[in-house]
This record gives C-alpha cells, structure tokens and sequence, in this order.
C-alpha cells in the first residue's frame, strides 16, 4: 500500500517512521506548510519531501494521511478525494463544521473515495458507534495539564457541546468531533479540566436504552507534542492495516 502524509509534527513523524521499516507499506511522499519540518523528517528518512500540495498529490498514492492541522483537513480534503487518494483524517475536529463535513462526505460517495477516521486518543468507539441509535446523552470528561491547554491555572476551562469544544480547542478536543460524528454532535456534552496530571486523560459515558458505557483511558503524552497522546498515533497505524488487512476486528 502507498501512502502519503500530509503533516510532519509529532504524528505524523511518528507513523512515517513506522511506514518506512513496516513490511507492505511505501511512504511515498510528506507535505507540511512548515517546510523545515518536512526537509528534516525527509532527510532522515530518505523519502521524497513536496514544497506544494499539489506536488504531493501527484504522487501515486493509495491512501494520505492527514496529520496537521483542522485548517490542512480544510484546504486539502478535497483535493486529496478529486486526486484519486482515500484519506485518513486526524484532525477531525474540522467535521464539526456541518455545511464542511457533508460537502465532504458527499463528494466522497460521488468519487466512490473512503475517508477514515481513527479511534485516535480515545478507546471503545466501537462499542458506542455500535448503540449510536439508541444513545440519549455522551458525556465526555477531558484532563490536561495546564500548559497542555495553553493555561496557566487550574480547573475548569470548557464546559459545553462537541461542537464549540473542537472549534476552541483543535488540537485539544478533536476527540469531541470523533464522539460527535459516531452518536450525533447533539448527544455529546465535553467538559475540559486542567489539572496537574501526568497523562491526557479521557472519561467518557455513554447512556440510553442499551443501557451504560463506562471508558477511562490514561494516554501518555508524546515527547515531541503534550497536547498530544500515544495512542492516538498508533490508531492510526491500526487504522492503515485495517485498510490493508483482509479480516478487521472492530
């Protein structure tokens, strides 16, 4: 499978350093606004940094992965889709704009293209996906450190919908969006709490006629990004062979 990446940040350096030793797997080309960024992961890893975006595209691609930015999933999604390529979205929090996210999704069933979007920081979206039409409420509980968040005091710092969670805080809440589009942005209320904490912490319960779910995940940070966990980089990796995998689970 040949992949690109768009983004070249904590990330997005993360799963081209996989791409470049995993077996089936082509890292074909990396694109990021910030061209030092790009050159550096490019000249370690030996592979074909883009100065344009649509130089990247040009590239023969299966799949590009999104990994920069709410503002690059504006800009690129759809030329990414009109070039061809599938994409793999993490910055999802571009989705809860509605009038964005269904031009999107249309011109994707029009181009018969796949946009996937990666469990990223959190755990179970399966399982809520799975009871979405019968979920009443999702609330989801956030704790970051204060310099996580950009504050310097403690305590709560959001308290609201999926929505305007995502839209204050793009690389902080992404994860709002991704509970936003499995149940319905209506369903989901996010509170973010800043707290000396060592982890990126997500409390998420899910309610309704189902019955209850019950998700506590603890993400260690990544060194290169604290507004950033683990976990949601190797969803990503998860995501890129379930994509090539022939049985998925989940």
């Amino acid at each position: 499978m040949k992949v690109g990446i768009v983004g070249c940040g904590a990330i997005g350096s993360f799963v081209a350093r996989w791409l470049s030793k995993a077996n089936g797997f082509e890292l074909v080309s990396i694109f990021d606004i910030d061209r030092e960024k790009a050159l550096k992961l490019s000249k370690e890893l030996k592979i074909n940094a883009a100065k344009y975006i649509d130089d990247f595209l040009k590239n023969d691609m299966d799949v590009v992965v999104e990994a920069a930015s709410q503002q690059a999933v504006f800009d690129y999604a759809e030329k990414v889709l009109i070039s061809g390529k599938d994409l793999i979205v993490l910055s999802v929090g571009a989705f809860a704009d509605e009038e964005f996210y269904d031009k999107i999704r249309d011109l994707a069933i029009k181009l018969r293209r796949r946009i996937y979007i990666p469990s990223g920081a959190l755990a179970g979206i399966d399982a809520i996906r799975a009871v979405a039409d019968y979920v009443e409420e999702v609330i989801l509980v956030t704790r970051k450190n204060p310099s996580s968040f950009g504050v310097s005091e403690k305590g709560v710092i959001f308290e609201g919908n999926a929505k305007e969670a995502a839209r204050l805080y793009p690389r902080n809440l992404n994860v709002a969006s991704t509970l936003g589009i499995a149940v319905g942005f209506d369903k989901v209320k996010v509170v973010a709490i800043a707290e000396e904490v060592e982890e990126n912490i997500h409390e998420i319960v899910a309610k309704g006629r189902f019955g209850e779910i019950r998700i506590i995940v603890k993400n260690r940070k990544m060194d290169d990004n604290p507004k950033t966990s683990y976990l949601a980089a190797l969803s990503v990796i998860k995501t890129l062979e379930n994509i090539k995998g022939s049985i998925v689970v989940g």
